[in-house]
């Protein structure tokens, strides 16, 4: 494996910091986990545009009604209808994110800064893109967090990268 230099820390080591090395791993886990989930996420949101919107909310009613009460079912209605009018778009959205996010994580494991801001940038725009077709309720608390977290950790390794 190809070593990249990083900028020297206090004791003069050019070598990939190893929070970076375990971070990077995650995130290279992560993100192409999810490249291959959102690949098949297109091809099956491709195939429900093309079924009636009512027949897709009904399965979606009936597999949902195991899972929760009755009162969090007009959820399921509202995302269905979402899903079927926008589905193929919100696919895209979170398939390009996630590929800009491994391409600025390749970036910072070979020491780029640009790495970083195309990492962070693709985390930022990911928060909310999605919600060009998705309701803003659906935002949620701990994702947006855990974006956050995620990409100030990156970001205190800054001062290592060229």
């Amino acid at each position: 494996m190809a070593s990249y230099p990083f900028l020297p820390d206090a004791n003069g080591d050019t070598k990939r910091p190893e929070l970076l090395s375990v971070l990077g791993l995650f995130t290279f886990i992560n993100a192409g986990s999810f490249l291959f989930i959102y690949a098949f996420g297109l091809l099956g949101m491709l195939a429900i545009g093309r079924m009636p919107v009512d027949e897709f909310a009904q399965m979606m009613h009936e597999s949902a009604g195991r899972f929760l009460q009755e009162d969090q079912m007009f959820l399921v209605e509202e995302m269905s209808r979402v899903l079927h009018a926008n589905g193929v778009v919100l696919m895209l959205i979170y398939l390009l994110r996630t590929a800009a996010r491994l391409a600025g994580a390749i970036g910072i494991w070979r020491a780029r800064k640009t790495g970083f801001y195309l990492y962070a940038g693709a985390q930022l725009v990911g928060l909310f893109a999605p919600h060009l077709v998705l309701p803003w309720g659906f935002l949620g608390v701990f994702g947006p967090l855990m974006t956050v977290a995620v990409t100030a950790i990156y970001g205190s390794q800054m001062n290592r990268l060229a």
